[in-house]
């Protein structure tokens, strides 16, 4: 059974890319899950961070990219995502053998918002009402991102800042929900409401917060945390600042072992990998908890 999950927040500079590439690389690489990282962003920084730009520019180029697939999504209801999925990115291996992980990317481009906008356009007169056109483009995506189901042990859903009909679709097709957030004086209000919206799309939609890019002994971002896990579950860590996260945000053209990734945030990496894994097992994914205690003898054997 796939996992899909999206990484998301209408508010833009919360660390989504960032996230979306930790949960990636933790669970391809610590959690041997066969992953796919679709990027819904038209800033592609997922993409290029993932793929290097070269190999992003020639897909974009060859309209192989999410935007590309938009458009030939409403021309064929049974598409095949197979030509926009580039296989193997990413710059790690796994030790020994330098293999790389099960790591696959469907980029996104700086076109995808127009694309879009194009096909609502396109479809303007298809339904009675421009909600229903909306509702219509919102259902397709979803349909689309889950025809992958069974493929995949994970698919990563990085969504845009702001709610396109396209991020809507993806928080349709997901089941789980993280919420990355600066604890700072606009979170409560905005994780509240964003949270609010979920469920008022699927009421058990399953939804967690992930504080990011926290100060060490801060009080006033502790305090901002506490409110909002007062009401809104949490993944159970927080994010810290860390240059060799930033750092590791740099897509290098040889692959390295995860650790020299990312340095002293690997850490931070393990963390959130088991934040994960315990929220899985506690849906009654029994796989993840057969992947975890994998890893987890790895990890002790200095494999990774």
């Amino acid at each position: 059974m796939t996992r899909f999950i999206a990484v998301s927040n209408r508010r833009g500079g919360v660390g989504k890319t960032t996230t979306t590439m930790m949960l990636a690389y933790g669970l391809s690489v610590l959690g041997f899950q066969r992953t796919l990282v679709i990027d819904l962003d038209a800033q592609a920084s997922t993409s290029i961070t993932m793929m290097g730009h070269e190999r992003w520019r020639l897909a974009k180029e060859h309209g192989k990219t999410v935007g590309d697939m938009l458009v030939e999504m409403f021309a064929d209801d049974e598409l095949d995502l197979e030509p926009y999925i580039a296989p193997q990115v990413g710059d790690v291996c796994i030790m020994p053998g330098r293999r790389r992980p099960a790591l696959d990317v469907m980029p996104a481009s700086f076109e995808l918002d127009n694309r879009e906008r194009e096909i609502l356009l396109m479809n303007a007169n298809a339904g009675p009402t421009i909600e229903a056109v909306f509702s219509k483009l919102q259902k397709n995506v979803a349909r689309i991102l889950r025809s992958l189901n069974g493929r995949y042990d994970i698919v990563l859903m990085d969504c845009p800042p702001g709610l396109s009909n396209v991020a809507w679709g993806a928080l349709g097709a997901a089941d789980f929900v993280v919420i990355p957030y600066i604890p700072d004086a606009t979170a409560e209000d905005n994780v509240g409401w964003f949270a609010a919206r979920l469920a008022e799309l699927d009421p058990a939609k399953r939804v967690r917060v992930l504080a990011n890019r926290v100060r060490p002994n801060s009080a006033f971002q502790a305090g901002i945390m506490d409110s909002i896990n007062n009401i809104h579950p949490s993944l159970g860590l927080a994010m810290p600042i860390r240059s060799a996260i930033a750092g590791a945000l740099e897509f290098r053209s040889h692959p390295q072992p995860i650790r020299s990734k990312f340095g002293d945030g690997m850490i931070v990496v393990e963390r959130l990998f088991n934040a994960m894994l315990a929220w899985f097992e506690e849906a009654g994914a029994e796989t993840a908890a057969a992947a975890g205690a994998k890893a987890r003898e790895k990890l002790e054997e200095g494999v990774l």
